[in-house]
């Protein structure tokens, strides 16, 4: 080989590893709009869709969804300082704030108690002593109960209650119990029957929103998600308490004190047994208020029953007392009378007896008569007119008896 010959392959050469670093430079030039971190090798569930939707890759940068879409349009979004992070088949879905949380936020309902007073037991057969006497009332109506403000004891293991001693204490009637931090529920099978959800809807509707928040994993969204080490979409048998919640994030940066799994999530309709609650509370109102309409109407007429009894039991006693003193007073009056005659009797003295005076026979008037009156020789007539004035009358004689001859003999 010449010399010139040699040369020109070296030139050559060079030329080819200039070409080819210049190459290198090119492929590994820095993106435009590096991503942070970027989340592959797992399922990524979105749930922005009415319907489970999977993608290959995620990226975030600055808090914010920068990309969600395939594995190799992802990578190059790879810069110096992206984190690429193998999900090994783990699952990513948004984050879960709880779905109790949000239904009964956006139903104007609180955490506070509404089935007793203390809300902290000892042993989880104190919870259920405390659900039978709060259902006491609803049992006639064949109500169920839904509680909030239940404190549970993590600590303590026989405070520990569970969704199957709802079922032992409660076979036929709902009952739903959810905790004090409104990140858990409690519901037997009875509940679960009545106020059945798809476990899908119920993730979805735990997904954490505001007013500028979309639910599911969208471009321009905060970084809010979480990963579990089980897709509770791909198998039915599995209980939300057994998918662990590996990491969580808020806007890109990891939760240290997320929950440890799901059973935060109920797979029930927390707004229609809700719901179902508020209409039971009306029933139960409706019932006392008729029992104490009752009771006010009872005391009323027994109050007016007493009052006739009481009026009554006066008006006798007052004629009693009447006819009692009437007769007190006839009594009174016999005795005084008894009294008076026996006094009479013994002090009274004879009247003496006046002489009744001698009745002497009356004289016969004198009249004189004379045939001549005032000059004048009476007639017949005239002397019988004077007869009837002077008021004399001629009685004839009384013709005398004869006197029978006595017999000499």
């Amino acid at each position: 080989m010449s010399i010139s010959s040699y040369r020109f392959q070296k030139a050559y050469r060079l030329s080819g590893l200039i070409f080819a670093g210049l190459m290198l430079v090119a492929c590994t030039k820095e993106p435009e709009n590096p991503a942070e971190a970027i989340y592959f090798g797992g399922e990524i569930l979105t749930m922005a869709g009415e319907q489970p939707e999977y993608v290959e890759a995620l990226a975030i940068d600055d808090g914010k969804i920068s990309f969600i879409g395939s594995k190799l349009d992802a990578d190059k979004l790879v810069g110096k300082a992206t984190q690429k992070i193998d999900l090994h088949g783990a699952t990513l879905i948004p984050s879960i704030i709880s779905g109790v949380q949000q239904a009964l936020t956006s139903q104007g309902a609180t955490s506070a108690p509404n089935c007793w007073k203390d809300t902290t037991f000892t042993t989880s057969a104190d919870v259920i002593k405390a659900l039978k006497t709060a259902l006491v009332e609803r049992a006639k109506l064949g109500l169920g109960l839904f509680c909030m403000g239940y404190k549970a004891d993590t600590s303590n293991p026989l405070a520990t209650l569970t969704d199957a001693d709802l079922d032992a204490a409660f076979p036929d009637i709902s009952v739903v119990l959810v905790d004090a931090s409104l990140q858990s529920v409690l519901a037997n099978s009875v509940a679960k029957k009545q106020f059945s959800l798809e476990t899908y809807k119920s993730l979805k509707n735990a997904m954490q929103k505001t007013d500028t928040q979309k639910i599911g994993l969208e471009v321009g969204q905060p970084a809010d998600f979480m990963i579990l080490d089980k897709n509770p979409l791909k198998d039915a048998s599995l209980s939300l308490a057994s998918i662990q919640i590996t990491q969580a994030f808020s806007q890109g940066k990891l939760i240290p004190n997320a929950p440890k799994d799901l059973a935060m999530l109920a797979l029930l309709d927390i707004t229609a047994a809700l719901a179902a609650e508020n209409a039971a509370r009306l029933k139960v109102d409706e019932m006392n208020a008729i029992a104490v309409t009752k009771a006010t109407e009872s005391a009323i007429a027994a109050k007016k029953l007493a009052a006739k009894k009481l009026g009554d039991a006066k008006a006798k006693t007052k004629e009693s007392a009447q006819l009692n003193s009437k007769a007190a007073t006839n009594a009174q009056a016999k005795q005084a009378a008894k009294r008076s005659n026996a006094k009479t009797q013994l002090t009274k003295k004879p009247e003496p007896v006046q002489a009744q005076p001698t009745t002497e026979p009356s004289k016969p008037r004198e009249v004189r008569f004379n045939m001549t009156q005032n000059g004048k020789k009476m007639t017949p007539e005239d002397f019988d007119a004077w007869m009837k004035a002077q008021g004399i009358r001629i009685v004839p004689a009384k013709p005398v008896e004869a006197v029978p001859p006595v017999d000499k003999k």
